[in-house]
């Protein structure tokens, strides 16, 4: 989450004449720049406001004001996830981050967190990006273009107030010299990526109204503790003390209750629908993600420059991400998985289940929705009531689309977004 929190977070400002044009991507450029690399993200949203208000349609400084919103909203939520000490209840068996995660994720002192509290999390989350988009929306199809070095990075993840060298995220992704320090890494963001970054927050409010449209209590009272140490439920109540102990199983007990909680969670993912309007915002949400999408890539083959790239189209030869190789052909396979998906959510095309000869409507998913099973998705009977006779994506074809990208679909679908 950190690489994308970082990728995400930084960005760049347009212009529309040029001796005014370069003051403002001037001013933009700097302010965007010292709050990104003295870790107070937080504090230049004001200040981009105030900027965007001095001059008319002052893209750069919208475009900034929607990129700094952003990282806030994933600032916030990281701070308060630390704050609950996520994912750091028992060490050598860490069921979600892995062994040997990085010290910055793990609160030794979390407090204790209910379930509205985490609720209130989600929907803080959702706010945020709401705000984001919305500021990224105005900058509409205006000229935007900023330099950005990402390599000097850093935020208070933890919420400490200080920012240490554990903050520098810079160092994820940049490389690093003879002494050990990163070199620059230089991204030059434009109107495009405007366009993909709001596709992305409107992505995760996707996902996080999927969440908490849905009653998810029994599962936080009888196994949620697995990712939350100190969660105030039911099971944390009842469980005994001793986490330090050996189990009958060969294990502490503290790695014994993670096995347990895990098992226990997926057991009871079997969510009844608490807000029926919420549900269906995530549908429209998806199908934003799709209007952005196109949107991005008929910007980026309009564009005539060729200066790190972030999103390069096939012409451009400067993408800062060379792993990736974007060409023509993997360009129209990702649009053409797009239509796939936006028919889906549609009920236009039926989504194959592996064990019925019938396909899922989508749409009647979300116009009639029934309790999240997770099990029984999987193995078919929650899907009953969607199925229906129609035309669906065969195998063959997804293979089809999805050999242009030579075995690494998933890798350019987060790229892509």
């Amino acid at each position: 989450m950190k690489k994308l929190i970082s990728l995400i977070v930084v960005a760049s400002f347009a212009c529309f004449n040029l001796s005014a044009a370069a003051r403002a991507e001037s001013a933009a450029t700097e302010l965007f720049q010292k709050y990104l690399a003295n870790g107070r993200i937080g504090e230049a949203d004001e200040q981009m406001i105030a900027l965007a208000a001095k001059a008319t349609d002052n893209a750069d400084a919208q475009l900034g004001l929607g990129l700094v919103r952003s990282a806030r909203a994933f600032e916030k939520l990281s701070q308060s996830l630390y704050r609950y000490g996520f994912g750091s209840k028992s060490d050598g068996y860490e069921m979600f981050l892995g062994r040997g995660s990085s010290e910055i994720a793990r609160n030794y002192k979390p407090e204790p967190i209910t379930y509205d509290q985490f609720r209130g999390i989600l929907a803080a989350f959702i706010a945020d990006l709401d705000s984001a988009d919305k500021a990224l929306a105005a900058v509409g199809n205006k000229p935007a273009k900023l330099k950005v070095n990402l390599s000097v990075a850093r935020f208070d993840w933890n919420g400490d107030g200080t920012v240490g060298p554990e903050d520098h995220i810079g160092r994820a992704f940049s490389d690093t010299d003879e002494k050990g320090e990163p070199v620059p890494f230089i991204v030059g963001f434009d109107t495009a990526d405007a366009k993909w970054l709001q596709g992305y927050d409107n992505l995760l409010m996707a996902v996080a109204k999927a969440w908490l449209s849905h009653d998810f209590s029994e599962s936080w009272n009888s196994s949620f503790s697995v990712v939350f140490p100190r969660a105030v439920s039911t099971m944390s109540e009842a469980n005994g003390k001793g986490g330090e102990d050996e189990t009958m199983f060969g294990v502490r007990k503290a790695q014994a209750d993670d096995i347990a909680d895990f098992v226990t969670l997926i057991h009871t993912i079997r969510w009844p629908v608490a807000d029926k309007a919420m549900w269906s915002e995530v549908r429209d949400h998806l199908k934003k993600v799709i209007v952005l999408n196109r949107e991005t890539w008929a910007l980026i083959d309009k564009e005539t420059d060729d200066d790190h790239e972030w999103l390069p189209g096939p012409k451009q030869k400067s993408g800062v991400l060379p792993s990736f190789d974007v060409t023509p052909e993997r360009i129209q396979a990702w649009l053409a998985v797009l239509s796939q998906f936006e028919a889906a959510l549609d009920g236009k095309i039926l989504v194959p289940h592996w064990r019925f000869d019938k396909g899922i409507n989508l749409a009647k998913v979300f116009d009639d929705p029934k309790p999240f099973d997770l099990v029984l998705w999987v193995t078919g009977p929650a899907a009953v009531p969607y199925l229906q006779d129609g035309p669906a994506m065969t195998s063959g074809e997804w293979s089809q689309i999805t050999n242009i990208f030579e075995g690494n679909f998933a890798s350019y679908a987060f790229y892509f977004n």
